[in-house]
């Protein structure tokens, strides 16, 4: 097995393997029968979703075709044709099978008499190459850069430590240390945004390292909420220090409306990138929900959060449970606003569709509900703001083969405000709680509270559960999951920054300085050189991998040279 996914030969039996893409393999389709027959076909991302015709056999013929490996299939040999054929009917098939393809391989697929019968059979005549050998190469050579910074940095550090501690008394180093911001929360939102940058280059063209398809949690879907988690984090910080320092209520509102239009408004500038055709102009998009949510949190804690708050006896109940306490005018605004969201996504009827429907639409339920994709949430956005206003190529397309859908719609942005309260809460435990040991264990029991809230509204009734983790609807179980991971996150970067220093935070928290910067810098950068480039035909994850990391890594050296000149981009 090659680390570079070298398949050996540039062509096998006549075939040109340099023209088959990442994931996919070449089979041969061979038929001894007298008759005609017909190919379907089931990837196995495709819940509830019929066997749909993938392609005409012929009797007595023999042809090529590039097929998918990316995910899993089902394969079922019909007598028959038409479009997609229920699953109810499949039980007519006169063979069927589950084949295990790989990239750059070469299979025979052949369809012969047997007896009464037909046999088809599936031969290797290449072996495919191993896709996951590049993944391991690339992570070596990742965490051998990372130590050889991290020893080089160590080193710098104690030096010019030393040679502060020559010149500067301790009371000096001491007040330095006290007004040190935490650099965990500059991490954590640099880890957000190095990770969002390199899956959105590509992540290497690996299924896993994506959005999931519709329902369900892959390691791109974490990473906007933990974006939006960890601004609501730094909101009652912010708060509190601005009205330490006399700032009227009504100025601070005003620097929050303005904020919030800058990012809508930066976010239409990124829509219009490829054309700004006014009468196809996506309204909505990622800075575009920052922006809104931003607005409604930001004023919520603008509205209730006090200059000064009671102070009880250190460890009484009271003092225990003070930062849960002062944000209880919120949590009551909250959860009407959860309450709205599920009212519109289980009651509100939409034409057409069942009421609650969750689904993908297109061809799930053997296409009954085609043009209801996302249910309630869906037809908001198609009703408010048009069906050419929203985004025409969601991840559910191509496999359910449905139609436009926004997962950064109208009705998510309810639920996106719940997630970056959850935020706020985590915030305020580190302003009214000064020991970190009363910090992580309050953090790790928000996290483990909403983890336990979310499994259980996915796993406790039906196939799928109450309401599935979907990333797309913005789903309530999707909010409690990932909402729980940030927390675990933040206790760990919290641990091994700010209060054992076992890590710097290099070099996510440069990144992290300035996390608007660099994500809209590398959106108006998506196909320019120098961080995005291509040689020869590309189809391999290795190159894949080593052009997304290379993109990614220069994003990081900006985020370097903006810390080094001190230059921190604030709205």
């Amino acid at each position: 097995m090659s680390w570079t996914e070298d398949p050996g030969w540039e062509s096998f039996e006549g075939l040109s393997l340099r023209d088959l893409s990442v994931d996919e393999a070449y089979v041969k389709v061979t038929s001894y029968l007298s008759i005609p027959t017909w190919l379907y076909t089931l990837s196995e991302e495709c819940y509830k979703c019929p066997f749909s015709l993938w392609q005409k056999i012929d009797s007595n013929s023999s042809q090529v075709h590039k097929l998918s490996t990316k995910h899993g299939t089902f394969w079922k040999l019909l007598t028959y044709g038409k479009e997609i054929v229920p699953l109810a009917e499949t039980s007519s098939a006169i063979c069927d099978m589950e084949p295990s393809l790989g990239e750059f391989g070469v299979y025979d697929f052949v369809i012969s008499n047997a007896g009464s019968g037909v046999m088809c059979s599936l031969v290797t005549r290449k072996k495919p190459v191993n896709i996951y050998l590049p993944l391991v190469l690339w992570l070596l050579v990742l965490l051998a850069i990372w130590f050889l910074y991290g020893l080089a940095s160590t080193i710098v550090t104690k030096w010019f430590k030393h040679k502060k501690n020559q010149t500067a008394s301790a009371s000096d180093t001491q007040q330095s240390s006290n007004r040190q911001r935490l650099k965990s929360l500059d991490t954590f939102r640099g880890i957000s945004i190095v990770l969002m940058i390199f899956v959105n280059d590509g992540a290497g063209g690996y299924w896993f390292l994506e959005h999931a398809t519709w329902n369900g949690l892959q390691i791109a879907d974490v990473l906007f909420p933990w974006f939006m988690w960890i601004m609501g984090v730094c909101i009652p910080i912010s708060i509190k220090s601005q009205l330490k320092k006399g700032v009227p209520r009504f100025s601070m509102f005003i620097n929050v409306v303005r904020r919030a239009c800058i990012l809508f408004l930066l976010g239409l500038i990124l829509n219009s990138s490829w054309g700004a055709k006014l009468e196809t102009l996506r309204v909505f998009g990622v800075l575009q929900r920052f922006g809104i949510v931003y607005l409604v949190v930001a004023t919520l804690s603008i509205c209730f959060t006090c200059r000064s708050y009671k102070t009880y006896e250190e460890s009484s109940f009271m003092a225990n449970i003070q930062d849960i306490l002062v944000l209880l005018p919120q949590w009551i605004v909250i959860i009407g606003i959860v309450a709205g969201h599920c009212f519109l996504t289980f009651y509100l009827e939409v034409p057409g569709c069942p009421t609650g429907y969750l689904g993908p639409g297109g061809i799930q339920d053997d296409a009954r509900y085609r043009d209801c994709i996302g249910g309630a949430t869906g037809y908001v956005d198609r009703l408010i703001l048009g069906e050419k206003h929203i985004y025409q190529h969601p991840t559910a397309s191509e496999v359910y083969h449905s139609g436009p859908f926004d997962p950064e719609g109208i009705v998510g942005c309810l639920l996106s405000v719940f997630q970056v309260f959850l935020g706020v809460q985590a915030g305020t435990t580190l302003s009214f709680h000064r020991e970190w040991k009363d910090r992580v264990i309050r953090w790790i029991a928000w996290g483990t509270a909403s983890g336990a809230a979310g499994t259980l509204l996915c796993f406790a009734s039906k196939e799928e559960g109450w309401i599935p983790v979907n990333k797309n609807l913005w789903s309530l179980s999707f909010v409690l999951v990932t909402t729980c991971f940030a927390f675990y996150l933040l206790s760990a970067c919290y641990l091994l920054i700010d209060v054992k220093r076992w890590w710097n935070g290099s070099p996510f928290f440069y990144p992290g300085m300035n996390a608007t910067i660099m994500y809209v810098g590398h959106s108006i950068a998506f196909q320019n050189f120098p961080w995005h480039w291509s040689i020869g035909p590309m189809n391999t994850h290795f190159m894949l991998l080593l052009e997304s990391m290379w993109g990614t890594a220069l994003w990081v050296l900006v985020a370097f040279w903006l810390h080094h000149i001190k230059f921190f981009l604030s709205l």
